[in-house]
């Protein structure tokens, strides 16, 4: 989470500083490349490509067979069964003068039998019933948590491509005003102006920006290639931030408000308190093992030549009846499981306790990282203008001989600073709020939509 927030953070201070705007709906393809990428784009166009998504999807639908698997145990059970048996041999019996008489047998027995099985008490397979509807909400949560962190890892990587051209765009702004401050250092010193040493600075500070501009290009290469990987195409243009960027108040406004919101909605929240009721379920269907089971069972069965004696005789029954199971001693086996899962039900309590005051932490980091963000935003925006203004006093200073060309290069240090601090501070405000968003499980389209609309406008950036 700290990784991506830094990450989002990052981005969303670039985005501002290029001016990144909003897009449009349709979803990017690869053989599109002039497609103009917006994050509620990138975000539809991921849950349609993402290969983690879909395996998600894959686990939800697997998870929601658990109901069918436990009502499968209440419902009637009926088996058939088909049975030839070929004899062949001899047969010796004493006839009625006492002598031994002798016959071959050659014959084919058959058994055909339906049986039907219906539940009438069975306090595990009530509880396992139980427990496979807990099993399938359990992967419902699952899936929840799943899809909010495909959200966020979405936004990450768009904002980090975004972050990633915004690096590219200073470092080159840094290298052609290096090379300028060499030029006037150098002429400055073929003047008599000038010190060899303004000179080898420049060049210093020069070639240290050639190298950030190499390790900036590097990483935008490789940000277009992550994003790629979920949206399912290579996009050429994505939208920037708001030149005139304004952060809005939240709704609710109240930290409170979105820790009750948390708790009653959160997925991780909501995961953990099936998994304690699967857990709590477990107890009860191990326990059935020290309880009694009633099954009503019916069967039809056809026989033919069953034994030897009645080898030339057919007979066909039918029965119906109840069959009472009564559990005596098993070893300590059902002890044993029972004692097991009422441990494994108090780990799952533990750590339910464990994730809701994480998640309580995350909503009091994001809310304030919200309200600190939009002061924060406020105080660079001023920054920014003072280190342009002390930039310019002191080129003039450099001209009239008061302040040297380490000053200058200093000062536009500190301006490539204040408004790289400035696109950051801006990129972490979003995140954020989409981040205190999925934290109450409300990042759905339409926050998604707002944020797009509120804070990104029409301009672009282009990759290419």
């Amino acid at each position: 989470m700290c990784r991506v927030f830094v990450l989002v953070t990052l981005i969303c201070a670039l985005g501002g500083a290029l001016g990144c705007g909003a897009v449009s709906a349709a979803q990017p393809k690869p053989d599109q490349p002039q497609l103009t990428l917006t994050l509620s784009q990138a975000w539809q166009a991921a849950l349609q490509n993402d290969p983690t998504y879909k395996a998600a999807i894959s686990e939800r639908e697997a998870g929601q067979a658990n109901r069918a698997m436990g009502r499968a145990g209440l419902l009637p059970q009926v088996s058939a069964s088909l049975r030839r048996t070929k004899t062949r041999g001899t047969l010796e019996e004493p006839d009625s003068f006492g002598a031994t008489m002798s016959s071959d047998l050659d014959y084919t027995a058959r058994t055909d039998e339906i049986r039907a099985t219906q539940t009438v008490f069975n306090w595990s397979t009530i509880a396992a019933y139980r427990q496979g509807h807990s099993r399938a909400d359990y992967s419902l949560a699952v899936f929840d948590t799943k899809a909010k962190d495909t959200s966020i890892r979405l936004i990450n990587r768009y904002f980090q491509t975004l972050l990633s051209y915004e690096n590219v765009v200073i470092s080159q702004s840094k290298l052609d005003a290096n090379e300028k401050q060499i030029v006037a250092a150098q002429r400055r010193y073929d003047t008599g102006e000038g010190t060899v040493t303004d000179v080898r600075e420049s060049k210093s500070r020069r070639d240290l920006a050639r190298a950030d501009l190499i390790k900036a290009q590097d990483e935008l290469v490789v940000a277009q290639r992550e994003l790629q990987e979920m949206v399912g195409g290579s996009p050429r243009r994505l939208a920037a931030l708001k030149s005139d960027f304004k952060p809005l108040p939240l709704n609710p406004g109240s930290q409170a408000e979105w820790q009750a919101a948390s708790m009653a909605h959160n997925a991780e929240v909501r995961s953990g308190e099936f998994a304690l009721r699967v857990s709590a379920q477990e107890v009860d269907r191990t326990f059935g093992g020290h309880l009694p089971t009633l099954d009503l069972v019916a069967s039809r069965r056809k026989v033919e030549g069953e034994t030897i004696s009645t080898r030339d005789q057919q007979s066909t029954s039918t029965s119906v009846g109840i069959q009472l199971g009564l559990p005596i001693f098993s070893g300590g086996l059902t002890s044993a499981q029972v004692k097991q899962a009422r441990h494994h039900r108090d780990q799952s309590a533990q750590e339910l306790a464990a994730t809701r005051e994480r998640v309580a932490v995350e909503v009091t980091r994001q809310y304030q990282a919200v309200v600190s963000g939009a002061q924060r935003i406020e105080a660079l925006v001023v920054a920014v203008e003072s280190s342009a203004e002390a930039l310019k006093a002191i080129e003039m200073g450099f001209q009239a001989g008061t302040r040297s060309i380490v000053d200058i290069l200093d000062s536009q240090d500190q301006l490539y600073r204040s408004r790289l601090d400035l696109t950051q501070a801006r990129l972490e405000y979003v995140l954020a709020r989409l981040t205190l968003a999925g934290v109450a499980s409300v990042l759905d389209t339409a926050t998604i939509d707002a944020v797009s609309q509120t804070y990104f406008g029409p301009d672009q950036i282009v990759l290419d």
